[in-house]
């Protein structure tokens, strides 16, 4: 088999990047297939196979399998290609980093290297006599630096060349593509199949845009569900990422789309893991291979031994990997946490010392961009009589395991409200809608912490997400938003701007509201409650208003919190919504059964440090 040789300028010219986008496109084909392999397979063949007989069935049975088997073959060729592709991309940005080590090489002397990969030094300026050019050249090729450099050239050649005959050698393979008869036959049957199948859905509308109003989003999805459920039903399973964050769509929808987002989020991690450890033994491999043919570091000199050029780069590209390594490793973990607690959701679990049953869970949207964005709920929204909105504060990730100690105080809040009023009919809401100020490894907070920024940028975000919740569940009887931390400054700020339609705002743990008075929250001062610790360090602060929140003279009703710690750097700041006794003995009883109350609008209840009017009980 002939295949073309691959030289310094095509090498150069590559663009590996394709590769993988071509094989990141063709993963969403092969998802496709895969999905709509296992609906005809599970949803058709298999019901008709167990529910029908006779020679219809035998024929139907047939027919079908034979689609199936056609789709299975399409998926064996896709698979095996987007393999090649990742093959390609991996092998091609080897060879790249290869040769642009040498160019380093290259241009820390001075050199030039021409389309065919040869050295030439650099010429003086002046006299080009020939003396003068031999010098040059003997200088350059004396240079320790030049057979390094034509070695790493050599090696990418190499590496190129391997890759470029490994593709080839793959495509001719009759038994792995046929040339490319049996696959184009197979897709095209299977594509054709395809077809029919859709054609038997009704046709839908355009599914609304990002930021339509929910009033309308609902009314387009009620419509939709009168003419065919079962588009309803296909839409979520086709589109979950359109279908699954629309304020509009009701909480069950939007969870079982949601859910999708997260099973195949955790999937992708899962094979990035792979991937990248796979890329971490290559670099160690190549590292230690270096250092085996005596060329990782320099000879020992005034500045010691020092790493040679293509060890850094090799160093470089290792903690790179190293990195998204470890981030991607701790976003597997918050996400199968996430999955976890959601699937709690009407399961027995104990709560203040008894057993009792959790509410359903709701997953209302999940994306992983920035420091991550999700909104959990804890009991239905769309038929609760009590609503509770919970803003988290700094620090807050869904890409972070700590993500899993905010879904738990969501369901803590429910727990407690739905003691309180011997019924489940609360639903608490973990409203992460917004980028939080995030603190570094070593607990410093980022300047982000300090500004008006991010609580600002989500003003508008938090106010259709409240509207969304009184547009879907008409039945809302009282209606909470509860803000922690700097999540107390988004819910001030939105308060202060739009006019919400919440009975209750809670503040606890507030290092300001942007305002120093209740009364500009927009709604009666007497239903604003606060709460804060006695060793709130970020509470202390008072960064983002000049009256504290739980200053008599803001205006708001102060309930009493019993907290006595809990985990570093912040102390109790993480307190308020911990159980009756929580896994290390920490008290937060005053604080979460107060909060409780409130959520379920058993307002006589509350203790009081002092009432909207200043008044001690």
């Amino acid at each position: 088999m002939t295949t073309t040789a691959i030289t310094y300028d095509l090498l150069k010219a590559a663009k590996p990047g394709a590769y993988n986008s071509a094989a990141s496109a063709l993963q969403t084909v092969i998802e496709t297939f895969e999905q709509a392999t296992a609906d005809l397979n599970v949803n058709v063949y298999q019901q008709i196979e167990y529910t029908w007989s006779g020679t219809a069935a035998s024929a139907a049975i047939s027919s079908i399998g034979l689609t199936v088997a056609d789709y299975q073959a399409t998926l064996a060729y896709l698979n095996r290609f987007a393999g090649l592709l990742r093959s390609a991309y991996e092998g091609i940005a080897d060879a790249q980093a290869y040769v642009s080590a040498a160019e380093t090489i290259a241009t820390n002397n001075g050199w030039t290297l021409g389309d065919d990969g040869e050295a030439e030094p650099q010429m003086p300026a002046g006299d080009h006599g020939r003396v003068n050019v031999a010098v040059l050249w003997q200088s350059m090729e004396a240079n320790p630096g030049y057979a390094e450099m034509q070695q790493l050239i050599a090696q990418g050649l190499k590496t190129a060349q391997a890759v470029n005959d490994q593709i080839a050698a793959a495509m001719a393979d009759p038994e792995q593509y046929g040339k490319g008869a049996d696959w184009q036959k197979d897709a095209a049957s299977a594509q054709d199949s395809a077809t029919k199948l859709a054609s038997t859905l009704e046709s839908t509308d355009e599914i609304p845009a990002a930021g339509t109003d929910p009033a309308e989003v609902l009314a387009w999805w009620t419509a939709l569900g009168q003419a065919s459920p079962a588009v309803q039903t296909q839409l979520v399973k086709d589109q979950p990422n359109l279908i699954g964050p629309l304020d509009g769509i009701p909480s069950p929808a939007r969870d079982q789309a949601n859910r999708t987002v997260l099973a195949n989020t955790i999937q992708a991690d899962q094979q990035s893991i792979t991937s990248l450890t796979a890329q971490q033994q290559q670099i160690d491999n190549e590292m230690a291979q270096l250092e085996a043919q005596g060329n990782a570091y320099t000879s020992p000199g005034r500045s010691g031994r020092l790493p040679t050029n293509q060890m850094q780069s090799l160093q470089g590209q290792l903690d790179a990997v190293n990195r998204k390594l470890s981030s991607t490793q701790s976003q597997l973990t918050a996400m199968t946490n996430l999955r976890s607690q959601l699937q709690q959701g009407g399961m027995p679990t104990v709560f203040d010392h008894a057993t009792t049953v959790m509410p359903s869970m709701y997953l209302l949207e999940l994306d992983t961009n920035d420091a991550g964005h999700a909104i959990v709920a804890c009991g239905n929204p769309d038929t609760a009589k009590n609503v509770c909105v919970y803003v988290p504060g700094l620090n807050t990730s869904s890409n972070d395991p700590h993500f899993g100690f905010d879904v738990q105080h969501t369901q803590n809040m429910t727990l407690e409200a739905d003691q309180d009023t011997n019924s489940n009919s609360t639903s608490t809401i973990l409203w992460l809608g917004y980028n939080a100020p995030q603190v570094a490894p070593n607990g410093i907070p980022s300047p982000a912490v300090l500004s008006k920024g991010d609580a600002q940028a989500a003003v508008p975000g938090l106010t259709t997400f409240l509207g969304t919740m009184r547009t879907v569940n008409q039945n809302i009887s009282n209606f909470t938003l509860l803000g922690h931390s700097y999540g107390s400054l988004v819910v001030g700020l939105t308060a202060q701007q739009t006019h919400l339609p919440v009975d209750n705002i809670i503040l606890v743990g507030s290092p300001g509201v942007g305002t120093d008075s209740a009364s500009n929250l927009g709604i009666d001062p007497s239903h604003v409650w606060t709460g804060r610790a006695p060793y709130d360090r970020v509470a202390q602060s008072e960064w983002f208003s000049a009256v504290a929140p739980t200053d008599p003279q803001f205006g708001a009703n102060q309930f009493t919190v019993d907290a006595t710690g809990g985990g570093l750097p912040f102390g109790e700041h993480g307190d308020y919504f911990d159980s009756k006794v929580n896994d290390n003995g920490d008290k937060g009883e005053s604080s979460l059964t107060n909060i409780g109350l409130i959520i379920a609008g058993q307002y006589g209840k509350v203790a009081l440090v002092h009432s909207a009017e200043g008044d001690s009980r």
